[in-house]
């Protein structure tokens, strides 16, 4: 009985009785029969009734109450136990579950778990947790004040900015951006892809090639898109230069001409020696269709009057005369990474050689060079090379027919004062001959650049200040030198760069 449903009735005279009789009041009519034991009775069991019956409701809530709540506990407890890791047979954690530094040399590919972190010896990587995938992306921004100072600059001159006489130009440019992607696939497959977007360029592919490594052996096969391998001051990176950029000589002579070509690369890598053989579509055949060549047309430098290429192939040899290798470590690194000292672990002395020979038609090129590389741990660097072309040109590609030996040279230098200050020294000389290559007044290009380096963090982030004099002026723009064309005439170039590159 609920006694929330009770209803009490009246009759006539019924609130005269209810001062004498209780019972009355609640509209039973057994109040007014009953004797007085009997209601005693009978209000006494009403009263029993009605406690058990609300204990019983009380405790069937309390008890469907307490159901519900062990329920949402229990699956409270199963949420919890989802999102730890299931301890090892000794209680730890299994590794998978452990922050770790990226090891992009272990072995089985799973595609499905990725960790990521930061290896020193690399930067951010992602990798499977078996280490046989791996991507490390990186990014470099040089951000440079260009000031350009010529003198008895010729009307007409053929430059870009031709205002005549003395003259000054001065700007902020992003000389360089650029976008890379590299890492492993299984254990024996590595790959790299570059994009640009420089200075006066539209943003595109620069390089995309992937290398397969023949298990234990010391060979592998590179595949795709890639620089021309014979020269060392273009192989390294662009944020690992010891100046602002590149020297005149590399631009004229060397990478600069060849660039990027498109081809296969069969490398060798034991001990002491390296070497590599290349098979492509002749120089400077990068983002070309297959049926579409490379070469240089009537343009300045060792490869002009050269196009269109047929084919081309390309060798280097390099040996380490000073350093050596451990399980730990390889003095290679220090001699690809850069031409500074700065955080080598040996000392190291590499000698290097290449050729590159591309053939267009009748009209051939041979590029060939030697150069020479020394860190100390002291903290003192050394870079030299000579390079030079000859071309037979039988057919007139914009260059008068004939054969041209176009020879140069480099010598540079650097110390490291402190870990984070570094100046330098760099000369290189190039010699064009008259009429080799069009618009040269003169054939001889000089360059002296003096300036110095401040290492905010290693290469990552650094700011670098060089001022390069001319004597001849330079045979063409390479504006993203900071030179502009002024042949035989004296011209000057102060640069300041701040670089970030991850």
């Amino acid at each position: 009985m609920d006694l929330r449903n009770c209803r009490i009735e009246t009759y006539p005279g019924m609130e005269n009785e209810a001062m004498n009789n209780p019972l009355a009041a609640i509209g039973l009519p057994l109040g007014r029969e009953l004797p007085r034991l009997g209601k005693i009775i009978v209000i006494a069991i009403a009263c029993v009734w009605f406690a058990n019956s609300s204990r019983a409701n009380a405790q069937q809530d309390n008890t469907e109450l307490r159901s519900e709540v062990n329920q949402l506990k229990a699956k409270v407890d199963r949420l919890e136990n989802n999102q730890q890791p299931n301890p090892t047979a000794n209680g730890q954690s299994p590794a998978s579950t452990r922050p770790s530094i990226p090891d992009t040399n272990q072995a089985t590919f799973h595609a499905f778990h990725l960790t990521s972190g930061y290896d020193p010896a690399v930067g951010f990587v992602i990798r499977s947790d078996d280490g046989q995938f791996s991507l490390h992306p990186g990014i470099v921004v040089d951000f440079r004040n260009m000031t350009d100072y010529r003198t008895k600059l010729a009307p007409n001159s053929g430059s870009e900015v031709a205002k005549p006489g003395y003259t000054t130009q001065n700007g902020f440019d992003v000389s360089r951006f650029r976008m890379t992607f590299d890492g492993r696939i299984t254990q024996n497959f590595t790959y790299f892809v570059q994009l640009q977007d420089d200075q006066s360029t539209t943003f595109g592919l620069l390089d995309a090639y992937g290398a397969y490594h023949f298990g234990d052996s010391p060979f592998a096969l590179k595949v795709g898109q890639f620089k021309d391998p014979i020269w060392h001051e273009r192989n390294l990176s662009e944020a690992d230069l010891l100046a602002v950029d590149r020297s005149l000589l590399e631009f004229l002579m060397e990478g600069g001409q060849t660039a990027r070509v498109q081809g296969v690369d069969l490398m060798f890598d034991q001990d002491r020696l390296r070497a590599q053989l290349a098979f492509h579509d002749g120089f400077n055949s990068g983002n070309t269709k297959f049926f579409d060549a490379g070469g240089l047309g009537a343009g300045v430098g060792g490869g002009a009057g050269v196009t269109p290429t047929n084919f081309g192939a390309s060798e280097r040899t390099e040996f380490m005369i000073l350093g050596n290798r451990t399980p730990d470590f390889n003095p290679y690194t220090e001699y690809d990474r850069q031409f500074t000292a700065l955080d080598d672990k040996q000392d190291i002395l590499v000698a290097g050689g290449g050729v590159d020979f591309s053939q267009a038609g009748s009209n051939d090129v041979i590029f060939h060079t030697v150069d020479l590389q020394y860190d100390c741990t002291c903290g003192f660097s050394a870079y030299a090379a000579y390079a030079a072309s000859y071309r037979g040109l039988h057919t007139n590609q914009g260059v008068t027919k004939g054969y041209y030996y176009d020879p140069g040279f480099l010598v540079q230098v650097a110390y490291l004062v402190t870990p984070q200050i570094e100046p330098f020294a760099r000369y290189d000389y190039t010699y064009l001959p008259l009429g080799s290559t069009t618009g040269l007044v003169t054939g001889e290009v000089q360059e002296i650049t003096v300036g110095a380096n401040y290492y905010l963090y290693h290469q990552n982030l650094k700011v670098t200040l060089d001022a390069s004099w001319l004597p001849d002026g330079a045979p063409s723009d390479a504006d993203a030198l900071g030179i502009l064309k002024d042949s035989a005439h004296s011209e000057g170039v102060l640069r300041l760069q701040f670089q970030i590159a991850l």
